[in-house]
């Protein structure tokens, strides 16, 4: 999947392709968040986008009383982009949403998302029927085939077309959701740089009862008498979406403690890496949040009394345990949060874990040591008798090993652009996408050159007097 953005805050222009692990890398305040937020924020709506956007051309295929089949191929054959270029421009109305920030921030923003494979519209099958509430009467089914590009439509019951709600419309959306454009927008999730403020206060941030309240003791009693709708209207969100979401899966983990999740039946070895970071495990206990060390002892914590690693990686563990499945997209903002630089290494090996095993993962970081450590991986999938041996001597197993083409780093910097028309070059503020190479992993500029500043300083500084 490929992003093309121009005017996105504090960047210029930037093309961003995902990776099965993508890194964004630079500093403070050069455009790493608003390119993450901006590729979460389109990911997490573009269903929701879809249906508005293709709702004219389903009804008036239903509107044909002999039209029951909906020929995908003729609709979306070498189409997809052109339908994602309308899913962008609709998307950049609604960024100052996601980004709870005002509207005339984005006014010159383009978002041009893209696909970077093939679509297949025939291999998939899809089922799905469409009941009317307690009864479960059948109103409509719609099926597709495997090896068919063609979406039956056979309604049993003219109520479904006449829903103000929820139409068939909708379903038959919902529908070519899944079929054609699920397979190149992946499920996302998110562990937001502020989910460690996020665990201690996860029961105090009812963030809908918030702003109920504070818009109650903003608006006048008689106002509210006469339109009691206003209070819906005036309820908008004082936080960016990741936030949000984030703050909303924590507060909900003793439910979401039920499951377990696609991934980790399949991988379990991805929870005993996790649980190796943390020193022990969480635990739902008698509806009461906790962490349980390793040891004989066996201690128990409240996220209250437990480190800052444990509350900064309590999201992460859960979704791993309940939500995770082969294919979703896992942005991690900024994972080196509160690790010592041990941990940081070793959650790394479990990033790589979690690529090998099927999640896409987009980092941002500014951790040296964890880019080092993917070096490393990259490095030993050489797989010669020599990385060999060191990859036993140090105990790094097979499935830590990363494979240079899964990855893609991209540094946030300037670059230099042609001025359309007036022939004047100028610098842009964008992302440059970083070189990996296989002996050695990836160069980031951004480290090295302060790594190499430090050892001068410090080089002069013990060897620059006079002896």
């Amino acid at each position: 999947m490929h992003f093309h953005f121009e005017n996105l805050g504090l960047l210029d222009q930037a093309d961003l392709t995902l990776a099965d692990l993508t890194l964004v890398c630079g500093e403070n305040n050069t455009g790493k968040t608003y390119a993450t937020y901006a590729v979460y924020g389109f990911l997490r709506s573009w269903r929701g986008i879809l249906r508005y956007v293709i709702e004219d051309e389903i009804d008036n295929l239903l509107k044909d009383d002999n039209q029951n089949r909906i020929d995908l191929a003729a609709m979306f054959d070498g189409k997809v982009d052109d339908y994602l270029a309308r899913l962008g421009r609709e998307y950049v109305s609604g960024l100052p949403r996601a980004f709870a920030t005002d509207s005339n921030v984005f006014e010159h923003t383009v978002c041009v998302p893209s696909t970077c494979r093939d679509t297949d519209l025939l291999t998939q099958p899809y089922q799905r029927r469409v009941q009317s509430g307690p009864s479960g009467k059948v109103l409509a089914t719609l099926n597709k085939e495997a090896g068919s590009a063609v979406l039956e439509v056979l309604v049993a019951d003219a109520e479904v077309l006449q829903r103000p709600f929820g139409g068939l419309s909708d379903f038959i959306a919902d529908a070519i959701a899944d079929i054609v454009f699920a397979q190149h927008l992946p499920r996302v999730h998110i562990a937001s740089a502020e989910r460690t403020g996020a665990a201690i206060f996860r029961k105090e941030l009812d963030m809908a009862r918030t702003r109920m309240l504070k818009r109650l003791n903003e608006i006048d009693s008689k106002e509210l008498k006469r339109n009691p709708f206003k209070l819906l209207q005036e309820i908008e969100a004082d936080y960016a979406w990741p936030v949000e979401d984030n703050v909303e899966f924590v507060r909900q983990l003793e439910d979401i403690d039920k499951y377990t999740g696609d991934l980790a039946k399949v991988h379990p070895e991805l929870l005993d890496a996790f649980d190796a970071i943390i020193g022990g495990s969480y635990k739902v206990v008698k509806q009461q949040l906790v962490f349980q060390a390793k040891g004989a002892a066996k201690q128990r914590f409240t996220m209250n009394e437990a480190s800052s690693c444990i509350r900064a990686l309590l999201d992460v563990g859960f979704y791993l345990r309940c939500r995770a499945r082969a294919g979703d997209l896992f942005i991690i903002d900024e994972p080196e949060l509160n690790l010592h630089p041990k941990n940081q290494r070793a959650f790394a090996r479990l990033v790589a874990r979690m690529v090998n095993s099927g999640i896409k993962v987009f980092i941002t970081t500014h951790s040296d040591y964890l880019v080092k450590e993917l070096n490393t991986l990259i490095m030993l999938n050489q797989r010669t008798e020599h990385t060999r041996r060191v990859q036993q001597q140090h105990g790094y197993a097979d499935a830590e090993l990363l494979d240079p083409t899964k990855a893609r780093l991209y540094m946030t910097g300037t670059a230099v652009k042609q001025a359309s028309g007036a022939g004047r070059r100028g610098k842009i503020r964008t992302l440059k996408l970083a070189t990996i190479y296989p002996d050695r992993g990836i160069e980031v500029e951004t480290f090295d050159d302060t790594i190499e500043t430090m050892n001068a300083i410090q080089s002069e500084i013990l060897y620059g007097g006079d002896l």
